[in-house]
């Protein structure tokens, strides 16, 4: 089957980055393009020329083809401002929360909204593109049941059940090892982690216990005493940060949702702590959920 065969298009269209996915008729992956053109590198909220730039240099039929998207692209910062769907949430519920509008060279296009998680009272979470992942998985394992982690920038920790997406909660995982590693004196110097698997699951042990900022020092103290080298701090560092999320986990089966490198590096984490974690491709799970909602929208 070849490109030619492409009946709509599916965007994941994130913060830093942009994917899209040609799709046939019976929702099977025709090709995918992949930029780092993400919301904040589109110029002047000029997302429909962008996308344009991209499709006519990808596929000559693109002028009838209609678009799905989903991620950072329906926020306050992207194209249109999509309301959240509170949870728990199900396809019917991000179906009716789902923006269409016509795309200025003809098809019609749909912005799936994101998801609020409203917990302790005043207090709320939120995510997009991630729930779109948690239909997919579902539909891939077919289970109205599980938990998950996402890793990333900002990891989440969602908790699915009677087939909608129940509760959720973010980490900011990722990013606290950038600005540490980049804009703090504990990483000041150091180089880039280079796989020391005994460094992270000691940082990984170190994480299960203490307050969050004492631990963190730990990062220094380890080299000042010489418990690690130099080299060993940056996967030390990691292990410690990954290893405070997972204290949060309720479950000991989960499953991770991502790339192959950070999800084995999660798995490994949690492999340490007894915990069993099964690996799940991000890009198959956010593709399963789209189509999934598709389905559902021609069902409407």
């Amino acid at each position: 089957m070849s490109i030619e065969n492409t009946k709509y298009l599916i965007l994941d269209w994130g913060t830093t980055n942009f994917r899209a996915f040609a799709m046939s008729a019976e929702h099977e992956l025709l090709a995918t393009q992949e930029h780092p053109m993400g919301i904040l590198q589109v110029e002047d909220g000029k997302f429909s020329e962008s996308l344009e730039a991209i499709l006519k240099d990808w596929l000559p039929d693109y002028s009838q083809l209609p678009v799905y998207m989903a991620g950072m692209i329906g926020s306050l910062k992207g194209w249109v401002n999509v309301a959240y769907a509170p949870t728990p949430v199900g396809s019917d519920d991000l179906i009716a929360k789902a923006h269409r509008f016509t795309l200025p060279w003809g098809p019609e296009a749909i912005i799936m909204p994101g998801v609020s998680h409203q917990y302790e009272g005043d207090k709320y979470d939120v995510i997009r593109g991630e729930e779109v992942q948690a239909l997919g998985l579902a539909k891939i394992i077919d289970a109205a049941d599980y938990e998950a982690i996402l890793p990333g920038t900002h990891s989440k920790h969602l908790l699915f059940k009677d087939g909608k997406l129940w509760s959720f909660a973010s980490f900011l995982t990722g990013e606290l090892y950038s600005v540490i590693s980049n804009h703090m004196l504990l990483g000041r110097d150091l180089p880039k982690p280079c796989g020391d698997e005994q460094a992270f699951i000691k940082g990984v042990e170190d994480g299960q216990s203490g307050p969050f900022a004492s631990r963190l020092f730990l990062a220094w103290t380890n080299r000042l005493f010489e418990k690690l080298t130099r080299d060993q701090i940056p996967d030390y560092l990691s292990g410690l940060l990954i290893g405070f999320e997972l204290r949060e986990l309720k479950s000991q089966k989960v499953y991770i949702v991502g790339g192959d490198t950070l999800s084995r590096l999660y798995q490994k984490a949690a492999a340490s702590l007894g915990i069993e974690a099964t690996i799940a491709d991000g890009n198959a799970c956010f593709l399963a959920g789209m189509t999934r909602l598709i389905e559902d929208l021609s069902n409407d």
